[in-house]
C-alpha cells in the first residue's frame, strides 16, 4: 500500500496544485450562487488527481487516466447535477452559451453544475499527468505544474463576469502561490550553499520575496496595462439569440389609456385594473418598458442601442441578478389584473431579484429575459390576468438638473431626429450646455404647447401616433403642438439627443398611494444619461403642461367658410398589451418550430453519442487497460529489487514484445533463453541470451549499473522488431494479449 501514498515531494506539489485551482475556482463565485458549484468543481479537481495518482502507482501510461476519466466524468457528472448522461452530453456541447446568454448569477443547481464538474476535473487531471513528466529541461518542469492552474484561471475568468470576484485572491495570492511552487521545485534540483542551520533562515527570506512579488503583481501589472475596465470575458463577445424587436411598441397604443367619452371602446384601459403592487412606494415609477431607438416610425426596444456598455442586451435570467446599483432597497409583490395581457413585464427600478408565484411560473422562470442596461423585463410567453410575481430591486438616485454633465455617447438617433434641426436650435436659443438645452426645451414645450388625447369630438384633428409625419408637419411645425404623453415624450427624447444629450422614452406609471395601478395612471416620460453612465428621468410635468386647446369651430361653420375639412380619425392601432398581434403569433410559431427541430437535432445527436460513443468508450477502455497492464509489467520488471531479477525481466521483456508482434516463439518453464533467441526475430537475440545468462549465473551478483545496460539494448532490439513490423502488425501488437499467457 505504501506505492499508493504520495512521498513528500509529491505531496507537496499536489498541495500547490490544489491551492492555486480552489484560488482560480472562487472567481466563479460572481456567475453561480451558492457553494455548489464550487463543491462540484473541488471534487471533480480531486477525482482527477487522484485517477493520475493511481495511474502513477500502477506504473501504467498516462492515457489510462483520462480513459479512465470519461466514465468517471458521465457517470458522477449526472449524479452531481441530478441529470441524465445524455444531458451531461448536451451540457458539455452547448452548456457554455447557455451559461454566458444568462444574466449572472446564475442559480447554482441542476444541469448547469455539469460546466463547473468538467473544469475541476479536467484541471485535476491535467495538473496530475504534468506532475509526473520527468523529461525535458529542467526549469521547464519546475514551471510546467504551472499549467493546468493558469488554463484554470483563464477559464474562469472569459466563462466568469466583467467585475472580478476579487483581484486579490485571482491576482496577488494566485501570483504569490505560483512563483512559490515554482521556486520550491526549482530548489530541489539544487545543492544547498549553506549547512542545515541556515535552511529556517533561507526559506523564511524565500517567504518574504515571493510575498512581495505576489503583493507587487497587481499594482505594477495595474500601472503597465491600465486598470480592470477592460476585463475581456466571453459573455461580452456572445449576442444571446433573441430578438426583442418582434414585439411591437407599446407606446403606439397609448391612447388605449386616456379617458373617452360615452360611449367607450371595448379597447379601453383608462378605468381598468392593470397591475396591484405591495410594498412600492408610492411615487415611486414603475417601469413597462424602455424605447430606446426610434426608426421614423415608432419608438421602440432594441438591443446594442446603447455603445457604452456591453450589456444593453436581453438575456436569460435566474432568480438572483447581478446588478450592482446604489439606492433604496424595496421588495414588491405584483398581482396582475384584469386589464394587463402582454409580453413586457413591469417591475420597478433596477431587479436583484425576482420569482413568479403564480400563473405557470415554471415556464415563465424559464423563459423571461432582462435588459440590465435598460431595466426592462420581458417574457415571450405572455403575463396574463391573475399572474402574480415578486421581485426586490434597487431605486437608484433619480434627480437631474441643468447643471449635470451628459454621457458622450453617439447613437443613431440624432441622425433620425433630423427633421427637428429647426425646433433643436430656436426652442434652446439661450442656452449654451447641452443639458441646459434640454431644460429650456422642455420649458418651451410645456409653455407653447397644448394637451389633447384627441378623443373628444371637437378634437379628433389631433392624430394618434408619433412617426415623423405626425411629430413634424402636425406638432413641431404647427401653428400650435397639440398631442398627449406620446408625442411629447416622443419630442422631447428626439430633441435631446439632437443637441447632444443621450435620451430614451419609457413607458409606465408612477404607483398611487394604494399601489392599484390603472390604466389612468399611465404615462410616458424621458430618461437621459449622464457622464457617469446613470440615465436620469425627465419627468413628464417637465415638458408637458395640461392645458387643453381652443375648441375648434363647429364642421358646418368649416364648411361654409371654406376650411379644409379634416379627416376622419383613424382606428387606434391595436395594443401589444391586450391582444397578441400577428407578429406576435408568427413570432410563437417560429420560436415552436425552431423548438421542435432543436429537439430533433437534440434527440439525434443523443443517439449518436450513445451508439458511436458507447463502443468508442469500450474500446478506449479496452485498449487504454491492456497498454496499462503492459506498462505496469514493464516498469515492474525494469524495477525489479535485484539486478538479476531485473535481467531476466529485460530478457522476458524480448520474448513478450516478439510475441505480441505476431511471431510464435515458444515459452515455459524447461526452456532456456538460448532455445527461445533463434524464434525472436532480431539479429541480436542469440548474443543477447547468453549475456544474459551470464550475469544470472555468474559468480558474483550483477551491479544495477549493468543491468540498466542489458535494459538498454533490450529497449533497443524492441524498437527494431517494431520498426521491421507492418503498421497493421504494430497497431494489433498495442492490444494484443498473448504475452500476457505463460504457455505456447
Amino acid at each position: 500500500m505504501r506505492r499508493f501514498l504520495p512521498s513528500r515531494e509529491t505531496a507537496v506539489d499536489l498541495g500547490f496544485l490544489l491551492a492555486l485551482c480552489l484560488v482560480a475556482l472562487v472567481g466563479l463565485a460572481t456567475t453561480f450562487t451558492g457553494v455548489a458549484h464550487l463543491l462540484v468543481a473541488v471534487l471533480g479537481l480531486v477525482l482527477g488527481l487522484a485517477l493520475t495518482g493511481l495511474v502513477r502507482a500502477l506504473r501504467w501510461p498516462g492515457i489510462a487516466a483520462v480513459t479512465l476519466g470519461v466514465p468517471v466524468f458521465f457517470g458522477l457528472g449526472a449524479l452531481v447535477a441530478a441529470t441524465s448522461v445524455g444531458t451531461v452530453a448536451d451540457q458539455v456541447v452547448g452548456g457554455w452559451k447557455e451559461l454566458l446568454t444568462t444574466l449572472p448569477p446564475v442559480q447554482g443547481t441542476g444541469e448547469v453544475l455539469v460546466l463547473p464538474w468538467t473544469l475541476g476535473l479536467v484541471a485535476g487531471l491535467l495538473g496530475g499527468l504534468t506532475l509526473g513528466v520527468r523529461s525535458g529541461p529542467a526549469l521547464l518542469r519546475s514551471a510546467l505544474g504551472l499549467l493546468a492552474p493558469v488554463l484554470l484561471l483563464v477559464a474562469v475568468i472569459l466563462l466568469g463576469v466583467a467585475r472580478p470576484q476579487s483581484l486579490w485572491l485571482q491576482g496577488t495570492l494566485f501570483a504569490a502561490l505560483a512563483i512559490g511552487w515554482v521556486a520550491v521545485r526549482e530548489s530541489r534540483r539544487r545543492r544547498p550553499v549553506e549547512g542545515r542551520r541556515g535552511r529556517w533562515r533561507r526559506g523564511v527570506v524565500g517567504v518574504v520575496l515571493v510575498a512581495g512579488a505576489g503583493a507587487l503583481a497587481m499594482p505594477v501589472t495595474s500601472v503597465a496595462f491600465g486598470d480592470d475596465t477592460g476585463r475581456t470575458v466571453l459573455r461580452t463577445q456572445v449576442r444571446p439569440p433573441f430578438d426583442i424587436g418582434q414585439y411591437p411598441s407599446p407606446l403606439a397604443s397609448f391612447r388605449r389609456y386616456v379617458e373617452e367619452p360615452e360611449p367607450v371602446e371595448a379597447e379601453n384601459l383608462y378605468d381598468e385594473t392593470l397591475l396591484t403592487l405591495d410594498g412600492a412606494p408610492a411615487g415611486s415609477r414603475l417601469r413597462i418598458a424602455t424605447l430606446d431607438h426610434y426608426d421614423g416610425i415608432v419608438w421602440g426596444a432594441s438591443e446594442g442601442a446603447d455603445p457604452s456598455t456591453t450589456t444593453d442586451t436581453f438575456q436569460r435570467v435566474s432568480s438572483t441578478i447581478d446588478n450592482p446599483v446604489e439606492g433604496d432597497r424595496v421588495s414588491v409583490e405584483v398581482t396582475v389584473g384584469d386589464g394587463y395581457d402582454g409580453v413586457w413585464l413591469p417591475t420597478v427600478g433596477a431587479l436583484q431579484e425576482l420569482r413568479f408565484d403564480a400563473g405557470d411560473p415554471a415556464t415563465k422562470a424559464e423563459s423571461w429575459r432582462y435588459n440590465l442596461a435598460t431595466s426592462t423585463a420581458v417574457v415571450p410567453t405572455g403575463v396574463r390576468t391573475g399572474d402574480v410575481y415578486h421581485f426586490t430591486a434597487v431605486e437608484p438616485d433619480d434627480e437631474l438638473s441643468p447643471t449635470d454633465a451628459p454621457a458622450q455617447v453617439v447613437t443613431d438617433v440624432p441622425f433620425a431626429a433630423s427633421f427637428l434641426d429647426t425646433q433643436a436650435v430656436q426652442w434652446s436659443a439661450g442656452a449654451s450646455e447641452p443639458m441646459e438645452r434640454v431644460f429650456a426645451i422642455a420649458e418651451h414645450l410645456k409653455v407653447e404647447g397644448k394637451y389633447s388625447d384627441g378623443v373628444l369630438q371637437a378634437e379628433r384633428i389631433y392624430h394618434p401616433g408619433h412617426h415623423v409625419k405626425r411629430l413634424g408637419d402636425e406638432f413641431a411645425n404647427a401653428p400650435i403642438a397639440v398631442g398627449n404623453d406620446e408625442q411629447y415624450a416622443a419630442v422631447m427624447a428626439l430633441l435631446a439627443n439632437k443637441v447632444g444629450v443621450p435620451a430614451r422614452v419609457v413607458l409606465g406609471a408612477v404607483v398611487p398611494d394604494d399601489g392599484v395601478v390603472q390604466g389612468r395612471d399611465v404615462s410616458a416620460w424621458v430618461e437621459v444619461q449622464l457622464a457617469d453612465g446613470s440615465w436620469r428621468t425627465l419627468p413628464t410635468e417637465t415638458f408637458m403642461d395640461l392645458d387643453r386647446p381652443a375648441e375648434q369651430p363647429p364642421l358646418a361653420e368649416q364648411e361654409m367658410s371654406g376650411t379644409v375639412v379634416p379627416p376622419p380619425a383613424p382606428v387606434p392601432p391595436p395594443s401589444t398589451l391586450a391582444e397578441q398581434t400577428e407578429a406576435e403569433l408568427e413570432a410563437r410559431r417560429i420560436d415552436r418550430k425552431e423548438q421542435d427541430d432543436d429537439a430533433v437535432v437534440a434527440g439525434w445527436f443523443g443517439w449518436v453519442l450513445v451508439a458511436v460513443g458507447a463502443p468508442l468508450l469500450l474500446a478506449l477502455l479496452v485498449v487504454g487497460t491492456v497498454a496499462g497492464l503492459k506498462a505496469w509489467r514493464r516498469r515492474r520488471r525494469r524495477g525489479a529489487a535485484q539486478a538479476s531479477a531485473r535481467v531476466v525481466g529485460g530478457w522476458r521483456e524480448l520474448v513478450d514484445h516478439a510475441r505480441d508482434l505476431g511471431r510464435p516463439v515458444p515459452v515455459g518453464s524447461t526452456l532456456t533463453r538460448r532455445e527461445q533467441a533463434p524464434h525472436v526475430p532480431s539479429a541480436a537475440a542469440p548474443a543477447l541470451a547468453r549475456h544474459a545468462d551470464g550475469l544470472v549465473f555468474g559468480p558474483t551478483e550483477p551491479d544495477a549499473a549493468v543491468a540498466a545496460e542489458f535494459w538498454a539494448l533490450v529497449d533497443a532490439e524492441r524498437r527494431a522488431m517494431t520498426s521491421a513490423a507492418t503498421r497493421r502488425r504494430r497497431l494489433r501488437a498495442v492490444v494484443a494479449v498473448r504475452s500476457f499467457r505463460r504457455r505456447s
